[in-house]
């Protein structure tokens, strides 16, 4: 018989096994768990796919996919500026001026392959965290529609 003694960070909330199969179970996430820390880890191209900016910048992304009503998960990486993490559908091909246009405005993405750390379901206040929870069943918005959204905001206005 095998003992398993919890670190105390996976005794607050919910336990990190738990953690991992929510997210495999009710999202069909491609999840790993670090045993040491107890940390829940996304990786990103098949499934999942992610476009990471500045906050200022995906607040104004955020507010434009809602006002289309479209919702997105997002991550927030603490930070001085803090990052955004939209996660979306794996991205698809785009034309190179569309690439251009997200590193002029340094909305970045991970490598394929890379991982992501997944905040706890129910934190909300310290670290890694959601601002915008992922809902059960629910479908991830195309690559293509984050990209739009963040090229969109990022035009300048009142040009003429």
């Amino acid at each position: 018989m095998t003992a398993v003694i919890d670190a105390p960070s996976a005794q607050v909330g919910q336990q990190p096994g738990q953690s991992m199969r929510d997210y495999r179970d009710v999202f069909a996430w491609p999840t790993t768990i670090n045993n040491i820390t107890g940390h829940v880890y996304l990786q990103l191209g098949t499934t999942v796919d992610a476009l990471v900016m500045r906050a200022g910048s995906g607040a104004e992304v955020n507010n434009f996919l809602a006002r289309h009503m479209l919702r997105v998960p997002i991550i927030v990486v603490p930070g001085d500026p803090s990052d955004w993490i939209f996660l979306t559908q794996p991205r698809t091909t785009m034309r190179m001026s569309s690439w251009d246009d997200l590193v002029r405005t340094q909305i970045g993405w991970k490598p394929l392959g890379e991982s992501i750390l997944l905040p706890s379901l129910d934190n909300v206040s310290e670290g890694v965290r959601w601002l915008e929870r992922p809902q059960p069943h629910m479908t991830l918005p195309p690559w293509t529609t984050v990209a739009d959204a963040a090229r969109s905001t990022s035009l300048p206005r009142g040009a003429w």
